[in-house]
C-alpha cells in the first residue's frame, strides 16, 4: 500500500474535525485510526449482501487502502459520524414545506421540528416555499392577511441561528423560490443588507418559460401558488434584472435552472425537483438525502517518458468502481436521522450517492492543460464522461447482484422501458489524452437487463475541508485560487510579541514547474514574491516562461465565459448539479453577471452563483494587491482572516473556508 504521508497541518485538520472525543472533548484517534473506523462501519453493510463476492473483511481493507492513499475522500460527515451514536452519515437534505402552519406532517412548523433535528445531526438543509400563499393574500378562515414566504424564512433563519449557538460547526440551509412565485421580488431583496438571514443561501428558481420571455422581452406571468392562477404580470427583464442586480451586490441570489434539473430527474414518477442543498449540487427530492464522496483527480495522474505526466485512466476506473460500492454502502450504513423517518424511507426507495471530483485543477498542472482553454474544456469533458460511465457500469453491477433501486419502475431507469439517453459532449472529442474505449450501447444493453442501483450517481461539491487535507490546491472542480498568497498564524507569534505571525502559502506545483523550467532557489523566491505583490497571478509578470503563464493560471485570470463553459461541459455527464462559482473582477458591471446567467441556462447549466470581487462590505480576503484588488482596495484586517489560525480565508458557495485549517462558514 501507497502511504499518503499527511502533512502536520492537514494531519491536525482530519483529527481535529473528525477524530471521536472522549469524555473531556480531546480528540482520541490519529488520521489512520479515523479512516479504519470509516471503512470499517462502512463495510459491515456488505453483511447485507452475502452473495457480494468478498467478505466485509475484505471490502474493509479495500475501502481502507482507497481512503488512506487519498484517491478517495468520502464527505467529512460519514467520517466525522462512521460509529457514533447517531451515525448520522448524510451532508445533504431537503424537506418539503405546505402551506399549512401546523395541522399536516409538511406544515410549515412541523417541518420546522423535522429541520431543527435533521441539523443537529450535521446536514444542511434545503427548502422551496413556493407552496406558501403570498404576502397580503386573504386567509380564508381567519379573514386575515398571510405574511408571505419571506416571513417564514425569517422564522426558519432565527431558529436555525439559535441551534447553531450550542456550538460546533453550525449547518447551513437553503432557501429556494420559483420565479413565478408573487413574493419573488421581496424574496430576491430579503438579503440585500449584510446580516440579515445569515443562517441561508438563497436561490430562485428559473423556469424556462421565464428566460425566454428574458430574450424575447416579454411579460412574464406571477402566478397564485395555491391554484396557478394568474396574479398579475410583469416585464420579464425587469424581475431579471432585479435578480441580476442583488446577484453583483453581494453574490445574492444564486439560480437554479428547475426546467433543466427536471429533464434528467431520474424519478419523474415519484417527484418534481424543487430544491437543492445548500451549495447547490444536489437536486433532491422531498426528505431524500445524500451521502457525498470526492476522487481525488490528482492521485490519479501518472509520469510518462521524460518529465510529463498524464491522466491514469486504468486507476481512476478502479477507483470509481470501489467508490460508487462505498457510497452504496453508505445508504445502508447511515443511520438517518430517527425523529424524521421519512428521510430514511426516501433514501432507500432511490438510494442516490453523490460521486464527485476534486483537484481538476490540480490534474491540469500537472498535465500541462490550462484550465478554461479549448483543450481544458475537453479535458474536463472526457474525464467526467469516464466517471460517470464507470459509476453507471459499477451501479449496474451492484444491481445485478444486490437489485436495483426499489423506486425503478416508472423512472427513467425502468428496464422495462429506459427513457434514459446516452448524454451528448458539448464540445467535441478530438484530443488523445490516452483514454480507453467506453461503450456506451454495452452500458444499454447491461442497464435494460439488470436495472441500476442507483438511481443518482454523480455530482461536484465543494470540498474544502476534504481538498484541503488531501493536499489539493483546487477544491471541487475549481480553478486554483492563487498560487501564492500572505498566511498569518498564531502559531510561535506569542514568542515574538505579536498577535500574528506572517507566513507564505505557495502553490508546490508551481514550484515543481519553476524547478522543472531549471530556476534556482532564488530566483523562485522572487518570483513568488511578485506573484504574491501581483494578487496570486502570473498575469502581466515579465519574463515569465509563456507554457508556464500559460498553464498556471489562476481563477480571477480566467473570463466569465471559461468560468460556465468549463462548468457546463462537465454538466453534460453529472446528473445531479454542479457547485462552482463564477468569479467576476471588481469592475464588473450588471450586464456582465446576467449575460453569464444567460450563457448558463442556453449551455444546460441546472444551477449557478456568481461572485463579484470586493463586493461584500463584510467580506473574506480576495486577493491582497495587484490588478485583482478589491472595489475599496483594503488591507488585510483580522476580520477576514480565519479566526482559528489566522490564514486569509476564501470564498465558495456562500461559505468562507480557510485553505490553512479548514475551518468553515456560512454567511449567506
Amino acid at each position: 500500500m501507497k502511504i499518503t504521508k499527511l502533512n502536520k497541518n492537514a494531519a491536525a485538520i482530519m483529527v481535529n474535525r473528525y477524530s471521536l472525543r472522549d469524555e473531556s472533548g480531546h480528540p482520541v484517534e490519529s488520521p489512520a485510526e479515523i479512516l479504519m473506523r470509516t471503512s470499517r462501519v462502512v463495510a459491515e453493510a456488505e453483511n447485507n449482501y452475502r452473495s457480494s463476492g468478498d467478505t466485509a473483511m475484505e471490502v474493509r481493507e479495500k475501502f481502507f487502502e482507497m481512503l488512506y492513499e487519498m484517491r478517495f475522500v468520502p464527505n467529512g460527515r460519514t467520517m466525522a459520524n462512521a460509529g457514533t451514536k447517531y451515525g448520522q452519515l448524510a451532508n445533504c437534505f431537503v424537506l418539503p414545506v405546505e402551506d399549512d402552519l401546523g395541522k399536516g406532517t409538511d406544515s410549515i412548523f412541523s417541518v420546522l421540528r423535522k429541520a431543527i433535528l435533521t441539523l443537529q445531526t450535521g446536514g444542511g438543509v434545503g427548502f422551496s416555499f413556493g407552496r406558501i400563499r403570498p404576502k397580503d393574500a386573504t386567509i380564508s378562515t381567519t379573514k386575515g392577511k398571510a405574511t408571505g414566504a419571506v416571513s417564514f424564512i425569517k422564522v426558519y433563519d432565527t431558529a436555525f441561528w439559535v441551534i447553531g449557538q450550542g456550538g460546533g460547526r453550525r449547518s447551513a440551509a437553503m432557501a429556494v423560490l420559483p420565479v413565478w412565485h408573487p413574493d419573488i421580488l421581496e424574496f430576491i431583496r430579503c438579503k440585500a443588507t449584510e446580516g440579515q438571514i445569515t443562517n441561508f443561501n438563497i436561490s430562485v428558481g428559473l423556469t424556462d418559460e421565464f428566460m425566454k420571455a428574458v430574450k424575447n422581452n416579454d411579460d412574464f406571468t406571477l402566478r397564485h401558488p395555491e391554484n396557478g392562477e394568474m396574479y398579475r404580470m410583469i416585464p420579464a427583464r425587469e424581475l431579471f434584472a432585479e435578480i441580476v442586480k442583488y446577484a453583483h451586490k453581494n453574490g445574492e441570489p444564486g439560480v437554479l435552472f428547475l426546467d433543466e434539473a427536471n429533464r434528467s430527474n431520474p424519478v419523474p414518477h415519484l417527484y418534481k425537483l424543487e430544491a437543492t442543498n445548500p451549495c447547490g449540487e444536489q437536486f433532491l427530492g422531498p426528505y431524500e438525502n445524500c451521502c457525498l464522496g470526492s476522487l481525488n483527480l490528482r492521485e490519479h495522474v501518472k509520469k510518462i517518458k521524460g518529465d510529463g505526466y498524464q491522466v491514469d485512466w486504468e486507476k481512476l476506473a478502479e477507483t470509481v468502481n470501489l467508490s460508487v460500492r462505498f457510497l452504496d454502502n453508505v445508504v445502508d450504513a447511515n443511520k438517518y436521522v430517527s425523529a424524521v423517518p421519512e428521510i430514511e424511507e426516501a433514501a432507500h426507495k432511490v438510494r442516490r450517492i453523490g460521486l464527485s471530483v476534486m483537484g481538476l485543477s490540480d490534474m491540469m498542472y500537472m498535465t500541462g492543460v490550462r484550465y478554461g482553454s479549448t483543450k481544458g474544456q475537453e479535458l474536463a469533458s472526457q474525464i467526467m464522461e469516464f466517471i460517470r460511465y464507470h459509476s453507471m457500469m459499477a451501479s449496474i453491477e451492484l444491481a445485478h447482484v444486490r437489485g436495483p433501486f426499489p423506486g425503478i419502475n416508472g423512472s427513467i431507469y425502468d428496464p422495462q422501458n429506459v427513457v434514459w439517453t446516452i448524454p451528448k459532449p458539448l464540445v467535441a472529442h478530438k484530443s488523445d489524452f490516452g483514454r480507453p474505449e467506453i461503450s456506451w450501447k454495452k452500458l444499454l444493453v447491461e442497464l435494460k437487463k439488470y436495472g441500476i442501483r442507483n438511481g443518482a450517481q454523480t455530482t461536484v461539491a465543494p470540498t474544502g475541508s476534504i481538498a484541503t487535507i488531501s493536499g489539493l490546491e483546487g477544491y471541487g472542480c475549481e480553478p486554483v485560487f492563487a498560487l501564492s498568497y500572505t498566511r498569518h498564524t498564531r502559531e510561535g507569534a506569542e514568542k515574538e510579541g505579536k498577535e500574528w505571525r506572517e507566513m507564505y502559502y505557495e502553490s508546490s506545483l508551481f514550484e515543481m514547474a519553476m524547478k522543472k523550467a531549471g530556476m534556482p532557489k532564488s530566483e523562485r523566491n522572487k518570483l513568488f514574491e511578485k506573484v504574491r505583490e501581483n494578487g496570486g497571478s502570473l498575469k502581466g509578470i515579465k519574463d515569465v516562461p509563456k507554457e508556464m503563464a500559460e498553464v498556471y493560471v489562476v481563477s480571477a485570470d480566467l473570463s466569465v465565459e471559461e468560468h460556465v463553459r468549463m462548468q457546463a461541459v462537465m454538466q453534460k455527464w453529472i446528473d445531479n448539479s454542479i457547485s462552482k462559482t463564477v468569479n467576476f473582477p471588481p469592475e464588473a458591471k450588471p450586464e456582465d453577471v446576467a449575460k453569464a446567467y444567460q450563457l448558463g441556462w442556453e449551455l444546460g447549466l441546472k444551477g449557478m452563483t456568481v461572485y463579484v470581487e470586493g463586493s461584500r462590505e463584510q467580506v473574506v480576503l480576495e486577493k491582497k494587491s495587484g490588478p485583482y484588488e478589491t472595489k475599496q482596495d483594503k488591507q488585510v484586517t483580522s476580520e477576514e482572516l480565519c479566526p482559528e489560525c489566522g490564514t486569509p480565508m476564501r470564498r465558495e458557495e456562500g461559505c468562507s473556508t480557510c485553505p490553512s485549517c479548514a475551518y468553515s462558514k456560512c454567511d449567506k
